[in-house]
């Protein structure tokens, strides 16, 4: 499937949303703009051209059309068509992906108090898919009820909306991809050092609640999160003992038994190898930045 991969930040603006009926025999008109046009069908079919690629748009399906290329109706609606559509802007240029073979999981890490700026991340949005419209269809009605009483109070709102109709269209492009036995094991599998963090880590025990080998195991997380069982558990030991310094008063001892370590000296070691402080070191660098 193709996505269009967008930078984040900045998230894209919402510029309009609505609806149409599309009597039959009406066609699409030919323009070129620069913003995004999110079209969803819900009745009948839509014919559109962009540029050389024509696309037949069926009930339950979106076309994203982009900025910069010319679209037009190169058939005209054969019955009533009904329609949703959102028009959105982003100020950087968006890229053509092959969702296949695409690794949805790989992680970013956290960024820690010292960073100034946010961290660049992306969002990817199918270009021609099937939607599930029961999760867009009230998003998209909500917004056009606030769009036609539109406040300083509920201006938040709108956007706001606006972003979890992408955030939709993401997560639907994600579910219809089928997940390997590799990465659903490697997503069952973290879910579960994260629940029992504060256990201690043994091969055997994840070999008896997931019925494989731990070199398996350990291939499965490794290829789609580039890191061990071990190696994650211990990322997500220390990224929680990192809240607990900056947003607790509790002491370094009280830290390392909540978050896994049962003893401290072990957990300032790891702590000063993955953060480059010791924990006392990093709360007061912390503490002294909110000052």
């Amino acid at each position: 499937m193709k996505m269009i991969e967008l930078q984040i930040p900045p998230l894209p603006q919402f510029v309009t949303v609505g609806h149409s009926w599309w009597k039959k025999g009406r066609a699409h008109f030919k323009r070129n703009w620069n913003i995004y046009d999110l079209i969803i069908v819900t009745q009948g079919t839509l014919y559109i051209t962009e540029d050389d690629q024509p696309y037949e748009i069926l009930p339950g399906c979106m076309l994203l059309l982009e900025p910069g290329r010319i679209h037009w109706g190169h058939q005209p609606c054969e019955e009533e068509t009904e329609t949703y559509f959102m028009h959105f802007s982003h100020s950087l240029p968006g890229k053509e992906r092959d969702s296949d073979g695409f690794q949805w999981m790989e992680e970013f890490l956290a960024l820690s108090d010292f960073d100034p700026n946010p961290r660049s991340h992306n969002m990817y949005l199918p270009k021609f898919s099937a939607v599930k419209l029961s999760a867009l269809i009230p998003l998209l009605e909500q917004m056009m009820s606030i769009q036609n009483r539109i406040f300083k109070q509920n201006a938040l709102e709108l956007h706001s909306l606006a972003a979890q109709v992408l955030l939709e269209l993401q997560n639907g492009m994600h579910r219809q991809r089928p997940l390997s036995r590799s990465m659903k094991l490697c997503t069952e599998l973290a879910g579960y050092l994260e629940a029992h963090m504060q256990e201690p880590f043994h091969s055997e025990k994840l070999e008896a609640r997931f019925h494989y080998n731990f070199d398996y195991l350990t291939r499965c997380m490794k290829k789609h999160l580039s890191l061990t069982p071990l190696q994650y558990l211990q990322h997500i030991r220390i990224e929680r003992a990192k809240m607990l310094l900056a947003e607790t008063m509790a002491s370094v001892e009280e830290i390392a038994l909540d978050v896994g370590f049962h003893r401290s000296t072990y957990f300032i070691r790891m702590f000063r190898q993955k953060v480059g402080l010791t924990p006392g070191k990093y709360r007061a660098a912390v503490q002294h930045k909110h000052l």
